[in-house]
């Protein structure tokens, strides 16, 4: 699966994402920014944070950041952002695609004792099959 991930327009933005993210890079879920309609800014075109790409640390930063925000609990504001956390496409960079290499094998065995057990080929003589 592609990642895609943007970066604020200006500095001063920049300085603002550190602030609130910790960063000025952010995973988002698609390449493109969707119309939402949203209470806080109305209808404006938005990314979806991948909060699967993030560390805990940072939806747990965000959580704290809602709940003050919005004057809500921590845990209503950690179910709010753990869902999704939304972020305006006219405050950043159109999303660039990720190149990530690879540090270990993009498979993982669905069973790992199997890669402990030698495998030999069949005693029996297989029989040729017609359909």
């Amino acid at each position: 699966m592609a990642q895609f991930v943007i970066t604020p327009i200006n500095e001063n933005r920049a300085k603002r994402w550190e602030k609130v993210y910790g960063r000025t890079e952010l995973p988002v879920k698609y390449a493109l920014p969707h119309l939402a309609c949203t209470q806080r800014w109305g209808d404006v075109p938005v990314y979806y944070l991948d909060v699967t790409a993030v560390p805990n640390a940072l939806l747990d930063r965000l959580a704290t950041f809602e709940a003050r925000r919005t004057g809500t609990s921590y845990q209503e504001a950690r179910l709010a952002v753990r869902r999704e956390w939304l972020i305006r496409a006219d405050e950043c960079q159109p999303a660039r695609k990720v190149v990530t290499t690879p540090t270990a094998p993009s498979w993982q065995p669905a069973f790992p004792f199997f890669q402990q057990v030698p495998l030999r080929p069949s005693r029996r003589p297989q029989r040729a099959r017609f359909i």
